[in-house]
């Protein structure tokens, strides 16, 4: 005998084998018991998920001479006879090839003529949706008053474009996707029966490839069937078949992107196309990676059933969110979710793949909103994690030095106590010129004050006059960046910080876009200053530079 698919060999004979479907199964086994029996059915939902095999199994029920509980006993004359197709008591039109007016007419001058073996003559016309206007019309008025031996079935995956004279006469049942957990245990049913064994990974990558469709999970299935060695499946296997990376390759990729390495991520890439997979598939992947990201940021809680992934999963899923902001990540599923569909018709996908991967590591610029959220949210992403480093102890503070210092340091736990107190390090040599000193003040922003260095590192520098050094913010900027700058407290923090890049006492002067320095006024304010200082001491003056 012929090998028969698998998705064949198992459709459901009773209603209790249906999976997923628990309301219309509950709903059409209580009218088949009741012996309420409606004129047109009409089952909708997508490929895969039992529509075509829910009519034949109610073909069967309704005619069944000996039912159980609703269920056809499938040892009668009847049963027997519509499962061998022998019978014409059950008619099936597949609308997608017989979709005009003559095919309907020809379907209706049957209809008058009654069952020969059981009670009910049976049309189950499938992908109904296909029908022309003019066939639709012809089939109207007998679907609203048939005979009453008649039953139509039909059976689609795009309801909305039946007409509404038609919706109005039929019971609608909308078949849902099936869920992963029923998807797997049904497999290893089929599995069993045939002696061979599989990775719950391998079943689980084979019925998320699926996407809620037993028949394309079972037909995946029989593919991995055909390459099983040693009578197992291995998700290795199934990656094979789907074409696929596994979930390593996919954790690297995106600490890549976290990183903005755009080197690791080019190198990647290659690796993933010498592989042999396919960059659309993989970006489908990276899209569902992402998206399970900004899922453990959304829910605080059990994020793994949404996910249908394991709790070890879910925390390594939440370590690597630690890591992106909420708009970052939006912005790489959005610009994944577009690449994957200009892929079906690039003439190399490999460019298409790379160009949406290095602009995923690329920092977001401009002066909008959306930007600079997304810049805020960077830095706030980076301050969480280093605090979640420091909670759990993977860093811990160390001892303030003896001499005073505005800043602390942090080291990683674990170190010597004389690892901790180092001797003095030799001064590093001071920059000679204007540019020097504000590069390495930047550095030491990047360093100490992150959230500092995000407003003002794209910002203009004007130069060095009297030991006043001015930047100038765009006016654009004039309500956030300026504003913030200025307030006392940043603005100490900034002047801290450029005093230990210049090596000496210097002041910041923060201008805004438009805006020209009063040099005189500067120099006889700094002269000023310097005096206070020379006097009392730099940790007993206290300036407010936002004032005038």
């Amino acid at each position: 005998m012929a090998y028969q698919a698998l998705y064949r060999r198992w459709r459901p004979t009773t209603f209790s084998q249906v999976l997923g479907q628990t309301a219309a199964v509950k709903a059409l086994r209580n009218q088949i018991e009741a012996g309420r029996i409606a004129h047109a059915y009409l089952f909708c939902g997508c490929r895969g998920t039992g529509k075509t095999t829910m009519a034949k199994l109610m073909s069967r029920a309704i005619n069944c001479m000996n039912p159980t509980q609703g269920d056809p006993c499938g040892e009668c004359d009847v049963c027997r006879a519509i499962m061998n197709e022998t019978t014409m008591d059950v008619v099936e039109l597949d609308a997608a090839s017989n979709n005009s007016v003559e095919n309907v007419r020809e379907l209706l001058e049957q209809v008058r003529y009654p069952a020969q073996l059981g009670r009910y003559k049976v049309y189950i016309i499938d992908e109904v949706h296909m029908l022309s206007t003019a066939a639709f019309n012809a089939l109207l008025k007998t679907l609203e008053e048939p005979p009453e031996h008649v039953v139509f079935i039909l059976a689609t995956t795009e309801p909305q474009k039946l007409p509404a004279t038609i919706l109005s006469r039929v019971q609608r049942y909308d078949f849902g996707r099936i869920p992963t957990g029923l998807m797997v245990e049904r497999m290893h049913l089929a599995l069993s029966e045939m002696g061979i064994t599989a990775e719950e990974e391998a079943l689980q990558m084979v019925a998320r490839a699926a996407e809620g469709a037993m028949r394309d999970a079972f037909s995946i299935l029989d593919m991995c069937v055909a390459g099983a060695e040693a009578g197992s499946i291995t998700a290795a296997q199934v990656r094979d078949v789907l074409g696929t990376s596994d979930k390593d390759f996919l954790f690297a990729f995106a600490d890549a992107l976290a990183a903005s390495d755009a080197g690791g991520v080019m190198r990647k890439v290659d690796e993933l196309m010498r592989s042999g997979r396919e960059p659309q598939v993989f970006l489908r992947e990276m899209s569902s990676h992402i998206r399970a990201l900004l899922t453990v940021k959304a829910v605080a809680q059990d994020a793994a059933s949404i996910l249908d992934v394991t709790d070890e999963d879910e925390k390594r899923y939440r370590r690597q969110a630690e890591q992106f902001s909420d708009a970052r990540l939006l912005r790489i599923l959005d610009g994944f979710v577009k690449a994957e569909g200009e892929l079906r018709f690039a003439s190399t996908p490999r460019i298409g793949l790379e160009s949406a991967a290095l602009r995923a590591c690329q920092p977001i610029t401009g002066e909008s909103s959306e930007a600079l959220l997304e810049r805020i949210g960077e830095l706030e992403a980076q301050l969480t994690q280093l605090q979640s480093k420091l909670d759990s102890g993977a860093y811990t503070v160390a001892a303030p030095a003896a001499e005073t210092s505005p800043k602390r340091s942090a080291k990683p736990a674990g170190e010597s106590a004389e690892a901790a107190a180092p001797a003095k390090p030799a001064p590093k040599p001071i920059p000679g010129d204007a540019v020097g000193v504000w590069k390495e003040f930047l550095s030491l922003l990047s360093k100490n004050e992150p959230p500092l260095l995000g407003l003002l590192r794209n910002e203009k520098f004007l130069g060095e006059e009297n030991g006043v050094y001015r930047v100038q913010i765009a006016h654009a900027k004039k309500d956030f960046s300026y504003v913030k700058l200025n307030q006392p407290a940043r603005k100490d923090k900034l002047t801290q910080c450029l005093c230990e890049a210049a090596g000496k006492t210097v002041s910041l002067e923060i201008l805004l876009e438009g805006d020209k320095p009063d040099a005189a006024m500067t120099s006889t304010r700094a002269d000023a200053q310097q005096t206070l200082i020379d006097t009392f001491g730099r940790e007993n003056v206290q300036i407010d530079e936002g004032k005038n």
